[in-house]
């Protein structure tokens, strides 16, 4: 399966599984999400959909623990503690990660998980674990 395929395997999975985030989706770029988990919790998701990207679903790190352990699942750790590291050419600090998580309650400002999805199966286990 080619990236688009799988990012569009992937949006239809995240639209039966979870609803659209308040805040919408980013256009081309990205897709957010809210998932009700089995004891009626809501979590966010943000699934990175834009044509230069690789499948990326951005979850708080929080949820996710024992995912982790397992090494088949692509993933990176975007830690909290490096936003507004950096500052830009005005000297204002830059948020420094995606724009589209920057409205989101939960993510915005939370150590993050970026899964790098390479097969649909992979997005399953995560929902699934996200769900109980």
């Amino acid at each position: 399966m080619n990236r688009e395929d799988l990012k569009a395997a992937c949006l239809r999975r995240l639209n039966e599984s979870a609803t659209e985030h308040p805040a919408g989706h980013q256009g081309k770029l990205a897709a957010r999400y809210l998932l009700r988990g089995q004891g009626g919790e809501v979590m966010e998701l943000m699934f990175e959909k834009g044509p230069k990207t690789p499948a990326n679903l951005w979850v708080a790190a929080s949820r996710v623990g024992q995912l982790l352990e397992d090494n088949s699942l692509g993933h990176r750790l975007a830690p909290a503690s490096v936003l507004n590291a950096v500052k830009g050419f005005n000297g204002k600090p830059i948020y420094g990660r995606h724009s589209a998580l920057k409205p989101m309650r939960e993510l915005a400002y939370a150590d993050l998980v970026c899964f790098q999805i390479t097969a649909l199966t992979q997005l399953d286990r995560v929902i699934n674990h996200l769900m109980g």
